[in-house]
């Protein structure tokens, strides 16, 4: 049974947009999780139209398999999308990872692809892996036992360099000579700390999809980027400092990219009601029939004409985050949304015949008690005496490169109490969807560590779980260096505490 015609072909004949192209250079463009996790990236989607477009290199996309072990029983290398080559058989792996909770799949798929995990594991004869993504700017320090080179900032910038160096190298170590000191380029062979970021100027965007398929989770969405950075002072978001300064296109620019075939059109930036053209792009495309899709929308700069928009656009639910289960904590951190703003945005969905509002918010903030849980809870009942309401709530994880780098975790059993205060008192008044503190544990772990949390998830990429992480970690000697952090006070500025020293791969700051 061949995997590629049973598995990947059906869903390759489905996809509107596939680049096929041979030439001397190839390139595997992998994604550590499953196609249709993979195929609603837009990141994803433009590195492989820009490594197609480059002359003399062809690139394939490669997605770990739903069922890695029943994958492995059939015996079979993993293949590429568009012709079921070996995927890795190529020049160049790269990869593009989003989530630090992916960290064990980027191994497990360079296993699948016949490519030795480790980067001390292989030579010339191998291909060159270089991973990408949001997470190599938040964190690329766990990546570094496993990745030859670690893209850090915007790949417009980055893939021509890149694939030069390809197409002129002989050898490894010349490639690292042709890319060795760009933006962006971190070499953990030859480098200790990250690189300036690569940062894309203006003319490079907007982002587009290239592929639309109905086996995407934006199903048959054509995705394309308003703004890169955020205006906003968020102290816990990483899209001010992750992607540079805001650089907001054009309206028309939009519009022009999005081809007329286009059914549904998901607009992508961090402060969507910020963009000056959210209203124009919209009301052109809804007259055309197309459908909207939106990331989450800020309570504070919804109005009617806007939810009105939305709703012809086809959208059914609102979406907004509160972010904090409290106003002091909207303001600790900086998120600029009140109660009232969270109110007047329900009454609005509701108004407009919106079947419900969804928001968003983290608990396990650093000056978190039982009262803000009162106030969540509180505001939550008023909020559903408008209109229905859906909770998503999780864990709060620290984030280098953010204010909040040396804030402690909340603790797994602190948060699970809380979670459970929350879902006895509002079971019966709103839809609950929560992230496991356990797991949010180990994400924060992941969020914070160097090249030895990589080495332990290398010895339980096979069998992961929550035991095994703390195995491992008692393994490795891991201690919880921000533990004894004191976060609880309201008046302390956020990433400012009498602590001990801050490790080197964890500064918060880009060298």
């Amino acid at each position: 049974m061949s995997y590629w015609r049973n598995t990947i072909k059906p869903l390759l004949d489905d996809e509107t947009g596939t680049m096929f192209k041979h030439a001397p250079v190839r390139v595997t463009l992998a994604f550590p999780n499953r196609y249709s996790v993979g195929m609603a990236s837009l990141g994803y989607q433009v590195i492989y139209r820009m490594f197609n477009n480059e002359d003399g290199v062809a690139c394939e996309r490669a997605f770990l398999p739903d069922d890695v072990d029943a994958f492995e029983r059939l015996g079979q290398p993993l293949p590429t999308v568009e012709t079921g080559r070996e995927a890795g058989d190529c020049e160049l792996f790269a990869m593009s990872v989003s989530f630090e909770l992916d960290l064990t799949n980027i191994i497990r798929l360079l296993d699948v692809a016949g490519i030795h995990p480790l980067r001390e594991g292989r030579d010339d004869t191998d291909a060159i892996v270089m991973i990408g993504g949001p997470l190599t700017s938040s964190n690329p320090y766990p990546l570094s036992p496993f990745a030859d080179v670690i893209v850090i900032g915007d790949g417009e910038q980055i893939i021509p360099v890149v694939s030069d160096a390809l197409r002129e190298a002989s050898s490894r170590e010349d490639f690292y000579d042709l890319i060795d000191g760009m933006p962006g380029i971190f070499l953990p062979a030859r480098h200790t700390h990250e690189p300036t970021w690569a940062t894309a100027p203006k003319e490079l965007l907007p982002a587009y999809s290239q592929i639309v398929t109905p086996h995407s989770e934006l199903s048959n969405m054509f995705l394309v980027e308003a703004q890169r950075g955020c205006p906003r002072p968020c102290t816990f978001c990483l899209a001010r400092t992750m992607y540079g300064p805001n650089r907001n296109n054009g309206g028309q620019e939009l519009l022009d990219v999005i081809p007329d075939w286009a059914q549904k059109v998901g607009l992508v930036g961090a402060a969507l009601s910020d963009f000056p053209h959210t209203k124009f792009v919209g009301r052109t495309l809804t007259e055309r029939g197309v459908k909207l899709g939106v990331s989450s929308i800020r309570a504070d700069t919804v109005d009617t004409e806007l939810a009105e928009i939305l709703k012809a656009g086809g959208l059914r639910t609102f979406t907004v985050a509160s972010d904090a289960p409290s106003e002091r904590l909207r303001r600790w951190l900086k998120k600029g949304i009140t109660t009232e703003d969270l109110l007047k945005t329900a009454q609005i969905s509701r108004d407009l015949g919106f079947s419900g509002l969804k928001v968003y918010m983290m608990i396990g903030l650093g000056p978190e008690n039982d009262d803000d849980i009162s106030e969540l809870i509180a505001f939550t009942k008023e909020l559903a005496g408008i209109n229905r309401i859906a909770l998503g709530i999780s864990p709060f994880v620290p984030k280098r490169h953010t204010p909040h780098f040396a804030d402690p975790f909340g603790g797994v059993a602190v948060i699970e109490a809380r979670l459970k205060r929350i879902q006895k008192e509002l079971r019966r008044t709103a839809e609950l969807r929560n992230v496991s503190a356990k797991w949010a544990w180990v994400e924060s772990v992941i969020a914070r560590g160097g090249p030895e949390i990589g080495m332990a998830a290398y010895s339980l990429y096979r069998n992961e779980s929550i035991g095994a992480w703390k195995k491992a970690l008692d393994e490795i000697g891991w201690v919880d260096e921000y533990g004894d952090n004191d976060a609880s006070s309201i008046s302390l500025p956020p990433g400012q505490y009498a602590a001990r020293g801050v490790s080197a791969h964890a500064d918060g700051l880009a060298i």
